[in-house]
């Protein structure tokens, strides 16, 4: 899945493989995808690739990015690994999404320090159709590396 603004800012998330591709019976650690990111921030770019998302997880994001598509109310969205997180947020401009880095996928210029929680984002306006095509492609991802074991 890809965002980018008009000002050069960008967002992708890919599925690289399973972290532990032999394994496929483990309630976890079957399901540990990971996850490439390349970031364009106003600050810098930068990549990160860890296993930061399970399978259903992402799943649970494609059907997030649906959600908000069709309610910008939707709110925020976790996951185990605290690595990624979204927000929507609604502005008179319409909605955005704002998407946290923390621990591995903070960039290199932003190291966590204890209290600088949730203080390395970016801000991307988004619209209904780039929702609904960001869902899908992060379905399509799957479609290679589904759920492998029971949660």
């Amino acid at each position: 899945m890809r965002f980018e603004t008009e000002d050069g800012q960008s967002l992708e998330l890919r599925i690289l493989g399973y972290q532990f591709p032999d394994l496929e019976t483990e309630d976890y650690d079957s399901n540990w995808l990971n996850i490439e990111g390349k970031v364009a921030h106003v600050r810098g770019s930068w990549q990160f690739c860890d296993p930061c998302l399970l399978t259903y997880e992402a799943s649970e994001l494609a059907d997030w990015l649906d959600a908000l598509a069709s309610d910008p109310c939707s709110g925020t969205l976790t996951f185990i690994e605290p690595n990624l997180s979204f927000r929507s947020l609604e502005s008179p401009a319409g909605t955005r999404l704002r998407v946290y880095f923390e621990l591995e996928a903070r960039p290199p210029w932003a190291p966590f320090d204890v209290g600088d929680e949730g203080q390395c984002w970016i801000d991307l306006p988004v619209s209904t159709s780039e929702l609904r095509l960001a869902g899908a492609a992060l379905r399509d991802q799957l479609t290679v590396y589904p759920q492998r074991a029971a949660r």
